[in-house]
């Protein structure tokens, strides 16, 4: 009990509160970034889905009565849209498949063209 009045045990009391309290913050900044670097992948996701969109399935559209692609057709726009993200994603300083899970990308790509249709 007497450590706790003494000068060194005020000390010692104040150090390991500040430990933890530096520990919460640190985990709220790590969170936050993690955070903002998984939006930043979306959004990498989603500028890949237009530009394959722009460049490769709308003039793939126009040539056709019904506008629908072939499943090969739907493979290449997918791969065009995967390397534009991980391109872009480079350009911010995102691994967008390590962000995202690589084995979840495709699926994050099929959201994107979903949202993407929804919109109009």
């Amino acid at each position: 009990m007497e450590l706790l009045h003494s000068e060194a045990g005020l000390t010692l009391v104040g150090s390991v509160l500040g430990t933890v309290w530096t520990f919460f913050r640190s985990r709220d900044w790590y969170e936050r970034a993690r955070r903002r670097r998984f939006g930043r992948a979306v959004t990498a996701v989603e500028a890949g889905v237009e530009l394959a969109y722009r460049t490769y399935i709308r003039e793939i559209k126009k040539g056709r009565a019904d506008g629908k692609l072939t499943e090969k057709e739907m493979e290449r726009a997918r791969e065009k849209a995967r390397r534009v993200a991980i391109k872009y994603g480079r350009t911010t300083g995102v691994d967008v498949a390590r962000e995202l899970g690589d084995e979840y990308f495709d699926l994050w790509i099929s959201r994107s063209v979903r949202r993407m249709r929804a919109q109009g």
